[in-house]
């Protein structure tokens, strides 16, 4: 039965005492230290009052505000977390353990802003370490804040392929904004870029697939990466021009975005031909409009 006299406890709440008791040995003090430093895990939406509320609470009602409110789900989160950190570190122990699970816990576990010597080290792996980090860049639970990395390991694992330069990277990146985690995808989208014309032609392919799909979209984000390119200009205005783009206003947004750097005159009066099509969304003709304003201002 659910005790009415208790205070309630909001979501952001639930998700404190959940990062205190994986990231911190379940100890205010020593996540408030924390919070109060530069530690790279900080999560923004945890204010230093909030924390300092519930640590008050859990003093005054000499209880383990946990073990009141968390739901057994949020404990199963706990407990899987805690045990994914007791593997990390158990592998400094194991004698038998590979040089490169070695690397891949010290990236992990890093509280560097940027672990450049632990991203070095895997680099100079070169093509041998690379099935690894396409596991870690693929796999959900290193993206999860609540787990060892704080969600910033995919980032690193991106770094790292950026620099090995391995095409097999190249779907995995891809696939890895699928993710829709808006804190990694601005470093999976440079690490696409680095890969060049491969990476182009791999992100065009998608982008004009069909029939279409979320593959479509993800691929114009990420051509985003490329800067002032006419080829993949000239790819946004072939896929804009069709019919079933228009009616997707999100996706259309990007290529109209592309779109901007056309040169070729042809090109730019097929753009505007679009412009003057029956039906076509406010929010569409107004993005197409700026464009059309910015190429009058080159001109």
């Amino acid at each position: 039965m659910i005790n009415i006299n208790r205070p309630m406890i909001d979501t952001i709440d639930l998700a404190i005492l959940m990062h205190r008791d994986v990231h911190f040995g379940g100890s205010f003090d020593v996540m408030l230290e924390y919070y109060t430093g530069q530690g790279v895990g900080k999560i923004p939406d945890f204010e230093i009052d909030a924390i300092l509320r519930l640590k008050k609470r859990e003093e005054e009602q000499k209880e383990n505000l946990s073990d009141l409110y968390l739901p057994d789900g949020a404990k199963d989160q706990v407990k899987a977390a805690k045990k994914m950190y007791q593997d990390l570190r158990a592998i400094y122990l194991d004698e038998k353990a590979s040089p490169e699970s070695i690397l891949l816990s010290d990236l992990i576990l890093s509280e560097k802003e940027t672990p450049e010597k632990e991203i070095e080290a895997l680099v100079a792996k070169g093509k041998d370490i690379v099935p690894t980090l396409i596991y870690l860049l693929s796999t959900h639970i290193f993206y999860e804040p609540l787990n060892p990395g704080y969600g910033r390991s995919p980032i690193f694992a991106a770094k790292c392929l950026a620099q090995i330069q391995d095409g097999r990277a190249i779907p995995a990146l891809f696939e890895a904004l699928w993710q829709d985690n808006v804190f990694t995808a601005e470093e999976i989208i440079k690490a696409l870029a680095a890969f060049g014309s491969s990476s182009k032609a791999f992100l065009i392919t998608r982008l004009k697939s069909e029939p279409f799909s979320k593959d479509n979209e993800y691929a114009a984000i990420a051509l985003s990466g490329f800067i002032d390119d006419e080829e993949i200009a000239r790819a946004c205005l072939d896929v804009l021009e069709k019919e079933e783009t228009l009616k997707k206003p999100l996706f259309a947004s990007y290529l109209i975005f592309a779109c901007s750097t056309l040169t070729e005159a042809s090109e730019q009066d097929r753009f505007i031909a679009l412009t003057k099509k029956e039906g076509l969304p406010k929010i569409i003709l107004e993005e197409m409009i700026l464009v059309l304003k910015n190429w009058k201002k080159i001109a």
